[in-house]
């Protein structure tokens, strides 16, 4: 008799933990989307003096639809009505603008609150950010140093190679995790490119490269203000070997501080730029030595003003403690458990280093 009535009260709590779960997760997608978008937008304003506030905004409503695109399958039914709001501040003669996107989000919730009633949850977001004219505009440069290793190939899908690791949706509406891990990344990086691109469509203020590893560094992408070689270099990349870091983040400290970093950025912006290296696995280095001459370059890089993301993809715990460790703060450390984590990890860091171009006010 008690199992009886126990029983209703258990579904009754795991229903509402799920919808109270996806109701979080779908809040910080959306968050994300929201803030890029803003950002992506006041920096084109920024840029571009005969833009139009109405072409402005239909920038900004096709840039948003490209970041939601990809979060729409993961939930029921789920639906958003952005509110677009550009206002244009005169600051003794130079203009300011002010870009302010408020969008709500609903989804279907599960079938047994709405036995009790309830059939559908909205949530409510605002990205706002400013920036003035090309002249206030940052400028930084950007190394990824990428794992290629052999447990890249691994198939999500099946949850057998990687404990944990939960299928979700793609932009397509296809489990991601009929993919591997390396065609996850790419799409990840792809995004993040893509970002960059729309917030510098004239190649003044960002410069990208690459590298990648196994267990050695193997293939290198040097830094380039033409973005979408980077997209092209990772692309090309299969999983095979073992794991050794030092030498694909050797590869990555060194180029940033090389001069001519500050050299390509004074001739085209006059800026000294800001510095980043995002440093992402999904394993373990084959040897504890390997972890030691990566935490030494990782503190000459932070003492040297780069800031470093760090990403772990389904990693285990020592891949995570390295990684932990290398990051500037715990705010630069990603840990993505699944293929959605690991695109929200990279676009999380895509919007983090726009806001040298533009700021995010609130």
């Amino acid at each position: 008799m008690l199992a009886g009535l126990a029983i209703p009260v258990v579904f009754i709590a795991a229903s509402l933990a799920v919808d109270t779960t996806n109701s979080m997760s779908m809040k910080a997608r959306l968050q994300n989307a929201v803030d890029s978008a803003a950002l992506a937008t006041v920096t084109r304003l920024s840029q571009d003096d005969d833009l139009s506030v109405e072409d402005a905004k239909a920038f900004a409503a096709t840039f948003l639809q490209g970041q939601v695109e990809e979060d729409i399958p993961v939930f029921a039914n789920m639906s958003v009505q952005p509110v677009i709001t550009i206002t244009p501040i005169d600051d003794e003669g130079r203009t300011i603008w002010r870009v302010a996107i408020a969008m709500s989000g609903t989804q279907t919730l599960t079938p047994m609150a709405r036995v009790m009633g309830r059939e559908s949850l909205t949530v409510n977001v605002v990205g706002k950010s400013e920036g003035g004219s090309s002249a206030a505009l940052g400028s930084f440069s950007m190394a990824l140093v990428l794992d290629k290793s052999g447990s890249m190939d691994w198939d999500l899908e099946s949850g057998s190679s990687v404990e944990g690791v939960n299928v979700v949706l793609g932009p397509d509406g296809q489990p991601l995790g009929s993919l591997n891990k390396m065609d996850v990344l790419k799409i990840a990086v792809s995004a993040m490119v893509t970002q960059f691109q729309a917030s510098d469509p004239d190649r003044k203020y960002v410069r990208l490269g690459a590298s990648s590893y196994d267990i050695k560094l193997r293939e290198t992408q040097n830094l380039v203000w033409n973005l979408g070689k980077v997209t092209d270099f990772v692309n090309t990349l299969d999983a095979d070997g073992g794991t050794d870091s030092t030498d694909a983040f050797k590869w990555g400290y060194q180029r940033l501080m090389k001069d001519k970093e500050v050299t390509k950025h004074a001739e085209r912006s006059g800026q000294v730029p800001d510095k980043f290296l995002v440093f992402m696995t999904d394993g373990d280095n084959n040897y504890n030595s390997a972890d030691t001459s990566t935490k030494i370059l990782c503190d000459g890089a932070k003492a040297d003003g780069i800031q470093v993301y760090t990403v772990a993809f389904a990693a285990p715990w020592r891949g995570k403690q390295l990684l932990s460790y290398c990051a500037s703060s715990p705010e630069h450390f990603f840990d993505a458990g699944n293929s959605s984590e690991l695109i929200a990890a990279f676009k999380s860091i895509g919007i983090q280093a726009s806001k040298i171009a533009a700021r995010l006010t609130e």
